[in-house]
């Protein structure tokens, strides 16, 4: 039952005809009989009112739950959250909205005649409708100019008055969004496949155009051994069809999947083209594919030069470095460091060029074949013999790192790190290579040529670490020296201490006896796990505890650290030392 206001609005009444006051900017949609309920006006958009009344209680507006009647704040400035909430977990609700669902049917199986129909939820989406458009025109080859033909979009209206059909040119995108992602699909699918690949490739001509395609497809074993085949070009290939022609447009096909390094073989028809083409792309492979390249003989110094200018060409413009990475993410997508130019002064800076050098050797090879600018590359044997070096020069850049990362580094951390090196260079004077020796040689001269100035020091306060004692110059001397020799130079270590000592005692006014000192127990000294060697030094003290050659007891050794320590305190240190230090 409806009435007329002044302004001959219509109004809607309650079966009461009991008027109800509303505010002047509200109108009414829904009322009841109820004289607590207020009317559902034209402010309140939300579809969630059709699942509340708006109820007064007392001085405070509430909504109330038409399915269990529960109150919930309904005031003009608290919103409709919460309400949509309660919804979704209400227990009395048992009907859905119709509104958001829709009817879908499903098969069993794809022979299935018969659909079986659900009532499931719906949400549109426009990216959703564009996939899927654009897939069908690939499926089916349709022209792209459709989607601007009106009994297309109309069709489209009818199925979906949301969906907003792209225009031709976002439909050219959409396609080519496809692409690239199927392609990166690909990429992955070979990234990962720890085989080699196996290449057929075909010439095909369309009837309706008369122009020649090349398709290149890729054969190989995936991880879980089932054989794949992946379409991974089809290109058009202008005419003539030499063998020159064809051989460029396979190679590029190769190159741009970065498969230069990964070819098991390539299968063609059998033709004269076809077999002048191939004779054509074997001089065009690099190294490690089709077919092995020998390497020029070169020392390592050349070897070392070729790498430094090949990071100096692949660093000397942002375009270059671009390109180095672009063919470095699909071949070696593991490694991200970037490519470093050493200071020749600075072995550490040349031993880091190298070492991130080697990683990308295969992106150097590659290059190598496509860049006729990159002159004078890398051979096998210059990888071989650097990595050879690396490995053995990694040693000394651990060493480094661990003095550089330490704040204050002390003399007792240099001794076994420094031992460790000089064992590690005598090893390599045996090695197999050459190259190898002749460095290993270079270096133990300069190293014996610093050892005698700084051993002494190092000794002493490796005695002085209670984690050493005198064992740990024991241990490693026994690797340097033959016996006499050893006996000699432990004994010069031990009594540089007991003179250090005794120059700190007389600057006391008292004197340290230095003739009748015994060895201690070695059982006290714990072993550290930072050096390669810790472990055989733990051995060593199992086998020598009762060793006394040059060693000091538990409580001479504490004593002579307690007076060292006394001494340090009232001893202008900087005016007594220096002459016992230089030994």
């Amino acid at each position: 039952m409806t009435s007329k206001n002044q302004n001959n609005a219509s109004v809607p009444t309650f079966a009461s005809n009991t008027p109800i006051a509303i505010d002047d900017d509200e109108s009414p949609l829904e009322t009841n009989s109820d004289p607590s309920l207020l009317p559902i006006t034209s402010r309140h958009t939300s579809a969630v009112w059709s699942d509340f009344k708006r109820k007064r209680v007392g001085d405070v507006i509430k909504a109330e739950c038409n399915h269990c009647s529960k109150l919930l704040a309904g005031g003009s400035k608290e919103g409709t959250t919460h309400l949509k909430d309660h919804i979704k977990i209400c227990p009395k609700r048992v009907c859905q909205d119709l509104r958001q669902t829709r009817m879908f049917g499903t098969k069993k199986n794809l022979n299935d005649k018969n659909d079986t129909m659900t009532l499931a939820p719906y949400e549109f989406h426009q990216e959703d409708g564009r996939r899927d458009l654009a897939e069908m025109i690939i499926l089916h080859e349709y022209p792209i100019s459709m989607v601007e033909h009106i009994g297309f979009r109309k069709y489209s209206k009818t199925l979906q008055p949301g969906f907003k059909v792209p225009s031709r040119n976002t439909t050219r995108k959409d396609i080519m969004k496809r692409y690239e992602l199927e392609k990166e699909n690909v990429a992955t699918l070979l990234r990962k496949a720890k085989g080699k690949i196996a290449l057929t490739t075909d010439m095909w001509t369309a009837d309706n155009q008369r122009k020649g395609y090349m398709a290149v497809t890729s054969h190989f074993i995936d991880n879980t051994w089932k054989l794949q085949s992946r379409i991974i070009r089809f290109l058009y290939v202008p005419a003539p069809h030499t063998a020159e022609v064809l051989a460029d447009a396979l190679k590029e096909s190769i190159q741009s999947w970065n498969l230069d390094l990964r070819l098991s073989s390539i299968t063609v028809d059998n033709c004269s083209t076809n077999d002048a083409m191939m004779e054509i792309l074997k001089g065009g492979f690099p190294y490690g594919s089709l077919l092995l390249r020998d390497g020029l003989s070169a020392v390592v110094s050349n070897g070392v030069q070729r790498i430094r200018d090949s990071v100096v060409f692949w660093t000397a413009s942002d375009k270059r470095v671009q390109r180095f990475e672009q063919v470095a993410k699909q071949i070696t997508p593991e490694c991200s460091r970037k490519l470093a130019l050493d200071c020749k002064t600075r072995w550490n800076s040349t031993y880091e060029m190298l070492s991130i050098a080697t990683s990308y050797k295969e992106v150097f090879v590659v290059l190598s074949a496509r860049n006729n600018l990159y002159k004078n590359p890398p051979t096998p044997e210059d990888w071989e013999k650097v990595e050879k070096i690396c490995e053995h020069l990694e040693v000394f850049s651990k060493t480094t790192l661990n003095f550089s990362g330490t704040n204050y580094p002390t003399a007792n951390l240099y001794f076994p790190k420094i031992c460790a090196l000089r064992i590690a260079i005598s090893g390599w004077l045996l090695s197999p290579h050459d190259y190898v020796r002749k460095m290993a040689d270079i270096m133990l001269q300069k190293y014996n040529k610093y050892w005698a100035s700084v051993n002494g020091l190092m000794g002493v306060a490796t005695i002085l670490d209670p984690r050493y004692k005198m064992a740990l110059i024991r241990f490693y001397f026994a690797k340097f020296f033959d016996e006499n020799d050893f006996e000699i130079e432990v004994s010069r270590i031990s009594d540089l201490l007991r003179r250090l000592v005794d120059e700190y005692g007389s600057k006391m006014g008292k004197t340290q006896g230095s003739s009748n000192q015994q060895a201690f127990d070695l059982g006290s000294s714990s072993k550290s796990n930072e050096e390669t060697f810790m472990q055989e030094f733990a051995e060593f003290l199992q086998q020598d505890k009762d060793s006394n050659c040059g060693e000091f007891k538990d409580d001479e050794y504490a004593k002579l650290v307690g007076e060292l320590e006394e001494g340090l305190e009232t001893c202008d240190i900087d005016s007594g030392t220096s002459g016992l230090c230089t030994e």
